[in-house]
């Protein structure tokens, strides 16, 4: 972040919308009138002292954060897994906090090198022209290069791709309606987890997912470009069968796929950490079942309210990111700078930096701690 000396109107706005608020919902919460906010806002006018106090009072933020300049991302494509339903609120919600988390990124890789990014060469087509073998073979490639076989399940997803590159975090924002958000910054892929409280197989697939839009949709430069139903139809569906045959490859599967039972199902899925309903589309997609078939065991679903819970979803350990932890407490560590004065630094709110990095950072000053005692002999 660099450095501004008064205020910043941008970084009010930034902080607004990170917060869900529209103007009207800022300035009833802070007693301040709608224009006054709108003028802020717009550089009109710069705060008083009293009514920033009460601005950053309602949304949370450090009042450093006010006086500094967050640059824009670069030009790119931001995915959102749940798009259709995602509303715009939400989706810009998320992208001011992945412009946070870069902010954190840089800071701390100016200390530590982080793993190099190691992922497949990119796809840069048209996503119209993209076929459904290229996607098995992208999936396969990574599966590759990240030292798997094609036949095993894959093992903790989360830490295998931090090993390789992938920058990871969840965020404080809880939305039934987005589960994820991914783009390449720079040069270095990003992803950013919704906490929505969602089982193990939910999540691992929402980050097989992302990876299937970081490394096959580089060509699209804005989500924009295309409508709703363009991006159900293509877009999502691409990353879905990319994430469908990296979580379970074809073959594999098939060839462990015994039983088309709903108990022999539930076997699989501690086997694969996928979803029930994910492999029962995966076995409709390679024509091993029929579409009665598939109604039928849909419908048992249904019927067994597993559409939302399915069984297992509560003993299978739901995979957090740790990269940003390990490169957070190493700085601390190794006394290369105090960890107040890096906390100060990243000048965002306790609940998102805390979220973004993994760590406590309330309670962790050094002078709290309790003196060291020794008996008298």
């Amino acid at each position: 972040m660099l450095e501004r000396k008064g205020f910043n109107p941008r970084q009010l706005t930034s902080a607004r919308i990170a917060r869900g608020m529209s103007m009207k919902d800022l300035a009833e919460s802070a007693g301040i009138s709608r224009q006054m906010i709108s003028n802020y806002e717009s550089g009109k006018t710069v705060p008083k002292a009293d009514n920033l106090l009460k601005i950053t009072s309602v949304l949370k933020f450090p009042r450093s954060f006010f006086g500094v300049d967050v640059p824009e991302l670069n030009a790119g494509a931001t995915f959102f897994r749940s798009q259709s339903a995602a509303t715009k609120k939400i989706r810009d919600m998320q992208k001011e906090r992945l412009k946070y988390f870069f902010e954190v990124y840089k800071r701390l890789s100016t200390y530590v090198n982080l793993p190099q990014v190691n992922l497949p060469e990119l796809v840069e087509k048209d996503v119209y022209e993209i076929t459904e073998e290229e996607i098995v073979e992208k999936a396969m490639e990574l599966r590759k290069i990240w030292g798997m076989d094609i036949v095993s399940p894959v093992g903790h997803l989360i830490r295998l791709a931090e090993k390789n590159g992938v920058v990871i975090a969840e965020t404080t924002i809880s939305d039934k309606k987005l589960d994820a958000v991914s783009r390449w910054i720079v040069d270095r892929p990003f992803i950013m987890l919704t906490d929505n409280d969602e089982s193990a197989v939910r999540r691992r697939f929402n980050v097989a997912h992302e990876l299937g839009h970081l490394i096959l949709h580089n060509a699209v430069e804005s989500i924009h470009d295309y409508s709703s139903q363009d991006l159900n139809n293509i877009i999502e569906k691409q990353a879905n069968l990319f994430a469908s045959h990296f979580l379970l490859p074809s073959e594999a599967f098939a060839e462990s796929l015994l039983s088309t039972s709903l108990e022999y199902y539930k076997d699989l899925k501690r086997h694969w950490k996928v979803s029930i309903q994910a492999m029962i589309f995966k076995t409709y997609a390679l024509d091993l079942i029929n579409d009665d078939q598939k109604l039928y065991l849909n419908k048992k679903i249904s019927w067994n309210k597993w559409k939302t819970k399915e069984p297992y979803d509560d003993e299978i350990p739901v995979e957090k990111p740790s990269l940003m932890k390990q490169v957070y407490q190493m700085i601390i560590e190794n006394d290369v700078i105090p960890r107040n004065e890096l906390n100060n630094s990243f000048r965002l709110p306790v609940d998102e930096l805390e979220k973004m990095i993994g760590v406590r950072i309330l309670g962790t000053d050094e002078g709290d701690q309790a003196p060291v005692l020794r008996l008298i002999r």
